[in-house]
């Protein structure tokens, strides 16, 4: 399978492969969900253990971001020898156990039948024959189940890229609005504390001077060009990121997008404090619950 480079992927998918050969069948399933970090967990028979630090490297190649749980069954070939394996010293205080409860109520002492009943005396352990065929065909399964499981990554990754950029425009809208409502805001600040500021010093000329002083510096504060530069920014970068090519098949374009939204976030509500404007104050409150949105979105982004 050749992958779309381009391609946003989500975390959540599911792949399942069947391969046969001389070794029997195996059923590889793969189910991936969100995590901050690579993590995989597998289940499967105790003879294929050998085989799991390849299986990791197979897939940590192809995956960089996720829970990755895998399930191996291996279903042998009728002409396949399964070794079993009694556990003779567990039989021994299971049947002292049986014996003495036979003794203590007078009844018959515990034979064959008492612990064939009983789980793990016996284990059924299948051989591995031919060790390179097996690892081959176990790459073949885990190959095709990530095949299948990016594929499904990579649709649902589509339809969050779609989403994203709908709110990223929406981003700019909103930062648009405000950006052109702040001269009117700040200078509607500046007039309300001037006027104030003469009321307290009953207009008196030598502190006029003072007044027009305290009045400048604070509404250079109130001033948001450098917040709003910067989150304009931010949304080039948050674009530019979901539609540029990744470097690798595991590369995690996720983690990257979850740091904008952080930046994002931290602009917003800077221009939300400085502003005392209540349209603007409005704006704010929209554009923090759409970043939030896609806070949310982007968690499953790999």
């Amino acid at each position: 399978m050749v992958e779309d480079q381009n391609s946003l992927k989500s975390m959540t998918a599911y792949g399942r492969a069947c391969p046969s050969s001389e070794i029997g069948r195996l059923v590889v399933e793969i189910q991936t969900l969100n995590r901050r970090h690579l993590e995989m967990n597998f289940s499967q028979p105790k003879p294929l253990a050998r085989f799991e630090i390849e299986m990791r490297k197979q897939i940590a190649a192809r995956i960089g971001r996720g829970q990755v749980n895998v399930s191996i069954v291996w279903r042998p070939e009728e002409s396949q020898e399964t070794k079993v394996i009694p556990n003779i010293s567990r039989a021994k205080s299971v049947k002292g156990a049986w014996d003495k409860i036979a003794g203590e109520l007078g009844l018959n002492a515990c034979d064959l039948s008492i612990l064939a009943l009983e789980k793990g005396l016996i284990e059924y352990e299948e051989e591995i024959v031919d060790e390179k065929l097996f690892s081959q065909t176990m790459q073949k399964g885990i190959g095709e189940a990530l095949d299948y499981c990016i594929a499904m990554r990579q649709k649902e990754g589509a339809v969050l890229a779609l989403d994203l950029e709908k709110r990223l425009a929406f981003l700019g809208e909103g930062i648009a609005k405000i950006e052109a409502m702040a001269p009117e805001a700040v200078e509607l600040t500046r007039e309300k504390l001037s006027s104030r500021l003469e009321e307290l010093f009953n207009g008196s000329p030598e502190n006029e001077e003072r007044i027009l002083r305290e009045v400048a510096l604070f509404a250079e504060r109130l001033d948001i060009t450098e917040e709003v530069v910067r989150f304009k920014s931010h949304i080039d970068e948050f674009r530019s990121t979901l539609k540029r090519a990744s470097k690798a098949a595991n590369e995690t374009r996720g983690k990257h997008l979850d740091f904008i939204i952080q930046e994002l976030m931290r602009e917003i509500n800077t221009i939300g404090s400085k502003s005392s404007n209540m349209k603007v104050a409005h704006l704010v409150v929209r554009v923090k619950s759409e970043i939030e949105k896609m806070r949310e979105q982007t968690q499953n982004i790999e």
